[in-house]
């Protein structure tokens, strides 16, 4: 793990493997480790640089509103710090919405965008699931956890979880990241829609079809605004990046794969 100072914020990342650089943004309340089920996933080598939001992980909290701009540039700050001119990009959730803004904001550096469970512009049912999440984080994380398993994942996905689940709970209420009200403060007031056109890098949008959270018609409204993206479905709730992992991992490295 490594922090790099992007204009007067500290930035915590790691960096790892060998190959092209791949960027990548994890979701509200998590750090890097949301990546980790889906990489080992992914057989061709790439640097993984993965960055995290502020009061995620090694960095540290906010101290003021975050915004998409300025979490972009913390982390075009970081792939400069690392050397990385041109590089593919990766995000889920509220990460997906920041690596769509980076494919639009740095159109010559990214050379392949996966955006996964994200969206344009928060809708007044996502504003009230993300207070929502604010007002049970603030009350209890571990009810907060047992909500998010609910909700978060198809039947299925809960029927394997079951026999684990009060074990798990403590665990995942632990790794919920301190910065985790600033992220949703930011989902609130998410509004990308102005970028999207300016989108010139391959772009592939992933949803899953049982997303409560962030409906699968967000993620065909993503990938119908940008030119020239494709889109595909998943049989997954929102933590698609969990329940799905395998899936996910064969289409990121297809479409980077195919990337010029």
């Amino acid at each position: 793990m490594a922090i790099a100072r992007v204009g007067s914020v500290d930035v915590g990342y790691a960096a790892d493997g060998e190959g092209d650089p791949f960027l990548l943004f994890h979701g509200t309340t998590m750090d890097r480790a949301a990546w980790d089920l889906v990489l080992p996933g992914v057989t061709d080598p790439y640097t993984w640089v993965k960055v995290e939001f502020p009061g995620s992980g090694e960095s540290p909290m906010p101290t003021e509103p975050l915004s998409v701009d300025g979490l972009v540039e913390q982390a075009l700050g970081v792939m400069d710090h690392l050397g990385h001119e041109r590089f593919h990009v990766a995000g889920y959730s509220l990460g997906a919405v920041v690596a769509a803004a980076t494919a639009a904001l740095a159109p010559t550096r990214v050379r392949s965008a996966t955006l996964l469970a994200g969206w344009a512009a928060t809708d007044a049912r996502q504003r009230v699931t993300f207070d929502l999440w604010r007002r049970l984080i603030a009350t209890d994380k571990e009810l907060f956890m047992r909500y998010a398993v609910a909700d978060g994942f198809t039947a299925d996905g809960i029927a394997m979880l079951e026999p684990m689940l009060e074990a798990m709970v403590p665990m995942m209420a632990s790794a919920i990241a301190p910065g985790s009200d600033a992220h949703l403060d930011l989902d609130i007031r998410v509004d990308i829609s102005a970028l999207l056109a300016a989108i010139t890098a391959p772009t592939l949008v992933i949803s899953g079809t049982e997303d409560r959270w962030v409906g699968v018609e967000h993620g065909r409204a993503l990938a119908a605004a940008i030119v020239g993206a494709r889109f595909e479905e998943l049989p997954a709730g929102h933590l698609v990046i969990q329940e799905k992992a395998a899936e996910v991992a064969g289409l990121m490295a297809a479409h980077a794969a195919a990337a010029p």
